[in-house]
């Protein structure tokens, strides 16, 4: 992890879609320490100053203005699970506040997602919470690199795979 300013994007997101401040959002990220973390605060309270009142824009442009491409493509691939009937297990932050626009976007994209693991950022409780999410573990990492959802994975493969292995009731 080298603290390539994630969970900042991801933050700023975090705040235009739920409407809070950046103090409610801002985290550590992968390794900041006091005084980078007040910087990313200062950051995300500019970027949410200059973009004005997002949440009446809509959730598509709250990414356009506060998020970078790699978020929009990240939102466009739930949307796209999701009308697909597949299932999306999500990370961390950044995942979460894109599947938090996908459902703003598409309330049905919903019933599509699994929340893999709940991370330390600061703002991915809230935007769990916000999705009605439970995550499946709670292992408060900082890793960026899809260990949650790739352990939360697993366990929901291993959970299926065991269920089809019971016998029914009916089968008795």
């Amino acid at each position: 992890e080298v603290g390539v300013g994630n969970t900042t994007v991801a933050a700023a997101v975090a705040a235009g879609l739920l409407s809070v401040p950046a103090d409610d959002v801002v985290g550590r990220g992968s390794s900041a320490d006091t005084a980078m973390v007040e910087r990313k605060r200062d950051v995300v309270r500019r970027a949410l100053d200059r973009v004005g009142a997002v949440a009446a824009v809509g959730p598509h442009e709250v990414v356009r203005r506060l998020g970078g491409g790699e978020l929009a493509v990240l939102t466009g691939v739930v949307l796209g699970v999701a009308e697909a009937g597949g299932v999306v297990v999500l990370d961390g932050l950044a995942t979460s506040v894109c599947a938090l626009a996908a459902v703003r976007a598409e309330p049905a994209v919903a019933a599509h997602l699994v929340a893999g693991q709940r991370s330390r950022e600061k703002a991915h409780a809230a935007v769990l919470h916000e999705l009605g999410l439970e995550p499946l573990l709670d292992l408060r990492i900082r890793a960026g690199e899809g260990v949650g959802a790739a352990l939360a994975t697993g366990l929901v493969k291993d959970a299926l795979a065991l269920r089809r292995g019971v016998a029914r009731t009916s089968a008795v």
